[in-house]
Order: C-alpha cells, then structure tokens, then sequence
C-alpha cells in the first residue's frame, strides 16, 4: 500500500487498490494453518559489514504478509568494527531462539560478511552449528565449492559477486555457493544490499524453507488500527544499546513533519539491550521517534530525530541507529545552528550515475544524487547532507558552513573513504525553532514512484535527523530484465 504522499496521485491510488486487493486475495488462501505454523523453524538472519536489523526489516513484513508467525523471526547483530567473527556469541544466540521458541533447528539467512559468519559458524568443529541450522540462504558474499557444514545452503547473487555482472569489485567470475550450480540465482543488475532486500530474494528464500512460493512478495497492509512498531535504538556500528538514552514517539502532519499535540505519544527509557516498544501506530499517518541523548563528551543532551514513511504493517525491527555526541563521524559534521544537516537513508543503494536508471533524491527540489556524489559502484545507502565551505590553510579539509550549495565537490572527506556512505555539500537553512519545513524525496529508479517525508528545520547544535525510505517500491521489483533467465538465473547457468 502506497501511503508515502500527502497528496496522492492517480498512480498512488492505483497501486492503492493494488495493494487492498493484494490484501484481500490473502484473506482468500489458507496460507499456514496455526497447526503448521507453529511447526516451523524460526527465522536467524545475519547482517553484513556496517550493517544491522535493517536488512531483514522488509523481509520481516514480507514473511508475515504470507503467515510465517512474527514469533519465529530474529535477527543477530554484532559490532562489525572488530574484525573478529563473533562465533561464539551467534553460537549462544541460536541458543537462546531454540530455548524460546522450542524448535529444535533455524533457518538461516546470511548477506555479505554475515555469510562468513554463517559459513564459518556451520564449518567449525568447534561448533556444532549443522546441528542447530536446517536450512542457509547466502546472500552476495561468501562463495564456496561446499555445502556450509553440509548444510542444504542456497545463493542468492548481486552485482558484486554475480558472475559476468560487470560490477564485480571482488573479482570473483564465478560465484557460487556449494557443489550444485542450479542452487545458486544470479541478479547481475541489482546492488550489493538491493539484492539482499529484493522481492526476489525473499521470493527464494521463502520457497526453499517452506517448499512452497509465497503467496505474495509485497508487504501487505494490516488495518491501520492494529499495526504494532518496535525495535532498538544502538549505537552504531557497533549494534549495542544506547543506554541511557531515551525514546519519544510522535504523531507529526505530513505537510510539514511538526508534531502533533505537547506531548509524545509514548516514551521508553533505553538500557544496554537498546529495546523500545512495541507501541501501536495508526499505518496511515506519519510518526518521528526522537532519541533523546543524554550529555556526553562535552556536549549538552541532543536528540537524534528519526522520520519514516507510514508503517503499514507491524514492524519490530525498526533501527534508530546514532552515536555519542563528538564521536565517530560526528566529528566531522558542522553543528551550526544556522543550518540544518540531514542523513536520508534507504536499504537499496542509491545510483546517480546510470542516466535514465539513476535514483533521485531531492532536497527542497535538488537532486542530490549525481555521478560525482553517489556513482553505482560506492554502494551507497546513506547520504549525508550539510553546509561546507572551501578549505581553511593549511587544513585541507572543508570549512565552516558559507551558505552555500556545491555539489561539484563531489563526495565530502572522510564519506569519500567510506564504503556505503556519501556526503553533499547542500546548505539547509535552520529555524531556532524548527518552525520551516524540508522537503524530502526519494524518486525510485525503475518505476518513477516517488516519496515524500517533510520534516521540520532542526538546528545542527543540538539537533540531528535521518529520514528513512522503504526500500520495497513495489512497482519496481516486479521489474524483470530481459538479459536474465527464469528467476534470475543466467542462461547457462
């Protein structure tokens, strides 16, 4: 269901429709009766490098738009800063999900280095981990002539390990997972994470546990009374708790992003496991989550401001992912209280320079997202926004904020560096007291269906925001590339 625009379209309405009627077809099938339901093995997914929960959030809603149980679904996450794979702690974890759900073994889905984790975990003899696993989906990342720990083990292949993609940064021209070549599905022309949260994807992934095609792979609608949000507020990309801190849940007008009413709707106090809610969310409307933080490293309390496209089916893997004030890339930002910086995010990486199959993503009307700030090949899942000005000398870095936009800067330092990560100089002007309006939107490559989330003119001093899209434009995964075979397999293959 497309709730993303204010003001909808007449191709809002009809993907609507689309969607009511999705919903309605499923009301029709008998899916999963309770009896089978309950028989299933949960569901372990392992995130990859400077990753978390977020991977998994839409295949989340997609496994219980079909009947999988909200119960039976977890995600492990760990600090991918360390480079150590964290075996042990995967070991206790898996543990603890047969403890809780009375299973005897997991299905397991693994994306990027969360697929060494998986196949290092299921080879070691230190572990007994073929034991505890019935079933391993690997997403774009490990590749291996064996089967993990004997383990049935499927792959599933973007642009960077997919053979003949083109945009191979591994140089592997061969990727595969196992000893049988018709278990591993190439998808030469989707990205590093957008493979991972494809319909597609979840389309294999479901089919190979259950033996079964989904009976839909779009998140379908739940009555807007009864959706439920919840999920950890971390610091990241360490993935631990942010405790301390705490959590305010607010009802915001979608033509502006301001709240609605004195006070939150709910407020959580944050401990070292960074759990909130689960509250219940009307998914029609807008909602900001605030995550107030507490002083720290000279700086006063600040809150982090978290803005979303309407929740239309309960989702419990929501990720408010911040840091401590003056740490990390923190450092680097402005805090001008003159301007306003933005982080936009969305778990199908961003292209700007493929033409006609570029992504837009406009601030207050500007695209952001060109050849020199956010090319195919960075991967990109973030893009930070905020004003630069030219370097100071002898530093080489950029300067204080000059009120101007440049995007022939390209990427700013140190996002240039960073895999997944671009900056743009792009200056946001700021109210004292946030009473103007940013215009944020997310234009979909492929479909043209665009997004918009307004949020409200926070000061950088005190005041960070991410905005977060969906990355399931349901338009554009039923897209189908005519150069691949049957379900994404090359021909040959």
């Amino acid at each position: 269901m497309d709730y993303r625009n204010h003001q909808p379209t007449f191709a809002a309405l009809r993907r609507l429709c689309a969607h009511l009627a999705a919903g309605f077809a499923l009301l029709l099938v008998p899916l999963l009766a309770w009896s089978q339901a309950t028989d299933l093995p949960p569901v372990v997914f392992v995130h990859g490098q400077s990753g978390s929960a977020q991977q998994f959030e839409t295949h989340a809603t997609r496994f219980t738009s079909n009947g999988y149980p909200q119960q039976l679904l977890f995600t492990f996450e760990y600090d991918t800063s360390q480079a150590a794979q964290p075996l042990a702690a995967l070991d206790a974890f898996i543990d603890s999900v047969l403890a809780r759900t009375g299973a005897k073994k997991v299905y397991a889905i693994g994306h990027s280095r969360g697929t060494t984790v998986w196949t290092s975990y299921l080879d070691s003899a230190a572990f007994n981990g073929s034991a505890k696993v019935a079933k391993y989906v690997n997403i774009d990342g490990r590749s291996q002539p064996t089967l993990p720990g004997g383990v049935p083990t499927i792959g599933i292949w973007g642009e960077w390990n997919t053979a003949d993609s083109g945009y191979n940064r591994r140089g592997n021209t061969n990727a595969v997972i196992g000893p049988d070549p018709s278990a591993n599905y190439y998808f030469g022309t989707k990205s590093h994470t957008e493979v991972a949260t494809s319909a597609e994807a979840f389309a294999l992934a479901y089919q190979f546990f259950t033996g079964r095609a989904p009976a839909t792979t779009d998140v379908v609608p739940e009555p807007p009374g009864q959706v439920q949000v919840g999920g950890r507020a971390v610091i990241f990309p360490e993935n631990v708790g942010y405790a301390g801190a705490k959590v305010e849940a607010w009802l915001v007008d979608p033509r502006s992003g301001h709240r609605i009413g004195a006070q939150p709707l709910a407020q959580f106090d944050i401990d070292s496991t960074g759990n909130f809610g689960p509250l219940k969310l009307n998914g029609t409307k807008h909602y900001e989550l605030a995550l107030i933080r507490p002083p720290a490293n000279g700086a006063p309390e600040t809150v982090h401001h978290f803005y979303f496209e309407p929740f239309s089916r309960s989702d419990l893997f929501v990720r408010l992912n911040s840091s401590r004030p003056n740490t990390s890339l923190e450092v680097y930002l402005p805090r001008d209280p003159r301007f306003t910086n933005l982080v936009l995010t969305r778990q199908r990486d961003f292209w700007g320079d493929q033409g006609a199959n570029s992504d837009q993503l406009r601030i207050d009307g500007l695209n952001v997202l060109q050849a020199n700030t956010s090319p195919r090949s960075g991967v990109n899942l973030a893009v930070f926004a905020y004003d630069v000005g030219p370097p100071v000398p002898p530093s080489p870095l950029p300067g204080p904020p000059d009120g101007a936009t440049d995007l022939s800067k390209g990427e700013l330092f140190p996002f240039n560096l960073l895999t997944f990560l671009t900056a743009v100089d792009v200056s946001i002007p700021a109210s004292p007291d946030a009473s103007g309006t940013v215009a944020v939107t997310d234009v979909a490559r492929g479909s043209g269906n665009a997004s918009t989330i307004n949020v409200p003119n926070w000061p950088a001093d005190v005041h960070r925001i991410t905005v977060q899209f969906r990355d399931d434009d349901q338009a554009v995964e039923r897209f189908t590339d005519p150069q691949l075979g049957p379900r994404g397999r090359l021909p040959g293959r």
